[in-house]
């Protein structure tokens, strides 16, 4: 009985912080290491940043209604803070999948609702140019996850 009481609180917890990680990790400010002088040595995207021509526009809301479907298309699904297009039905939020992320039903595009995350390894330097794209751009193929027009 003892062993069962322990390993409940245990599992609930490990539950938990996997589904505090999933959304931290992937929703963090790039700009707090891709700016200039950065301590971390991430490439500085400033000019990215300052262009808003060379990007997508960011911390924006996204459209979460139904008069919004002739110009995009809704989500799938939600997990936590992270709404998105669940292209595999599995019910995960994964990281070829594009998201969303924000509170109270609300949803913004971040950064970290096209590109995946990269943690501490770096790319080799032979690695495609859109390798930490979430979905290649060959054939409009990002754009058409949000974009119905």
């Amino acid at each position: 009985m003892i062993k069962q009481q322990i390993l409940l609180p245990a599992v609930i917890f490990s539950m938990l912080l996997a589904a505090a990680f999933i959304s931290y990790a992937q929703n963090v400010d790039c700009r707090s290491c891709h700016v200039p002088g950065s301590t971390s040595g991430a490439a500085d995207f400033s000019a990215v940043y300052a262009n808003i021509t060379s990007h997508h526009p960011v911390d924006i809301d996204y459209p979460l209604s139904s008069g919004a479907a002739p110009y995009f298309h809704q989500p799938d699904m939600q997990h936590v803070d992270v709404t998105f297009f669940d292209k595999n039905d599995n019910g995960q939020p994964d990281s070829n999948e594009i998201q969303l992320f924000g509170k109270n039903g609300k949803a913004k595009i971040t950064c970290s609702t096209c590109h995946r995350d990269h943690g501490t390894s770096r790319l080799p330097a032979n690695a495609p140019r859109d390798a930490y794209l979430r979905v290649t751009i060959t054939g409009s193929a990002l754009c058409s996850n949000c974009h119905n027009k």
